[in-house]
């Protein structure tokens, strides 16, 4: 019986080792709202935040419904600042899922609304936008990528350099497992299910 509950446990281990990707990979989720800004409409133009390393005219965080509602808490981001602009971070090698929210800015045409993801500065995936309604209009964007080495993952403003641009919150980037790791993990639960099983029969048995 102890045997048993060793196997078992090993696998366990085994599983939770292997459910994580086999080398070290970068996570985050941020929705903008570390800092407060006042109880008042607002925005201010930041160099960095929350990770973030701003472009040639800095990161534009907007706060209590200044210019549309932001999806979650208090505060959204712009890059489209006084001119176009973006914010950079440097990820892990690593496949991953980046996960955000977008939305046009309210009563900007499309042509102003573009957001561009670019990894090492090649754009790898948009939201192109539309021509922005009264209020914010927030639609997730998924997109999923694989980076062999350490890549600078940047949002950048996508159109015309007037100010006023689209919107983002709430962004996470999530990391997927490998294939071989994966497939360890399969084999984990497997021997979980036969301690388990051999476990049953052992107990019919002495029945």
């Amino acid at each position: 019986m102890r045997s048993l509950k060793m196997i078992a446990a090993l696998a366990a281990s085994a599983t939770l080792a292997c459910a994580a990707p086999a080398f070290a990979v970068t996570t985050f989720t941020t929705n903008f709202d570390s800092m407060s800004f006042g109880t008042g409409p607002g925005f201010t133009t930041l160099s960095s935040y929350e990770g973030w390393t701003g472009g040639a005219h800095g990161i534009e965080v907007q706060y209590n419904n200044v210019a549309g509602k932001a999806f979650s808490g208090a505060n959204l981001v712009e890059l489209d600042t006084s001119a176009n602009s973006s914010m950079s971070r440097l990820i892990d090698a690593g496949s991953y899922i980046l996960r955000y929210w977008y939305s046009d800015r309210p009563g900007v045409p499309a042509s102003s609304n573009g957001i561009a993801v670019l990894l090492n500065g090649v754009q790898s995936f948009a939201s192109i936008g539309g021509n922005g309604d009264e209020q914010t209009d927030w639609r997730r964007q998924t997109f999923a990528f694989n980076v062999s080495a350490p890549t600078t993952l940047t949002f950048a403003a996508l159109g015309t350099s007037d100010s006023r641009g689209g919107y983002i919150d709430s962004v996470s980037l999530s990391a997927v497992p490998e294939p071989a790791s994966w497939a360890m993990m399969i084999a984990g639960f497997g021997m979980m299910g036969f301690a388990l099983r051999n476990r049953a029969n052992a107990k019919v048995a002495y029945a």
